[in-house]
């Protein structure tokens, strides 16, 4: 369940636009307190809903696309923040770039998750002609199918 919920999250990361909201509209939900005090400094934020599954807020920070993810109890999930390919851990850079070789897998998005317990993986988005495959990397460099989709 909790692959499932995360998946989720990453594939909503991953891919997903948000609507406009006005970060000074007050907000209605319980994480709303947190973020205004972790995320002070962001002026413009979207915020979306998945009826009760989360509550997330993005927006850009320092050049760097970011979403954060509170339940609907207002407690944080994690972080996302778009990620450099080659900042990953050695191995799994070797691992990725010789298993899923260019041109027959393109890079689509990185991006670094950072959960509540301030547990990091990283999950890569790469296409293939009939094919989406998302990797999940973990600290330790340790590459893995997260999720695979038929085109």
């Amino acid at each position: 369940m909790k692959k499932l919920f995360i998946l989720t999250l990453a594939v909503i990361a991953l891919g997903t636009s948000a609507f406009a909201a006005d970060n000074n509209k007050k907000l209605s939900f319980k994480g709303a307190s947190h973020f205004t005090y972790a995320f002070n400094d962001v002026k413009e934020v979207s915020w979306t809903s998945e009826e009760d599954k989360f509550e997330k807020a993005s927006f850009v920070r320092g050049g760097v696309q970011t979403d954060v993810f509170y339940t609907p109890q207002g407690e944080l999930i994690g972080t996302s923040k778009t990620f450099a390919f080659d900042k990953l851990p050695k191995t799994a850079l070797y691992t990725i770039t010789t298993k899923y070789t260019y041109p027959t897998y393109q890079l689509q998005e990185c991006i670094e998750f950072v959960n509540a317990n301030g547990d990091v993986n990283y999950y890569l988005s790469m296409d293939k002609a009939d094919e989406k495959l998302v990797l999940e990397i973990n600290k330790y460099g340790n590459v893995s199918v997260f999720s695979k989709e038929r085109k």
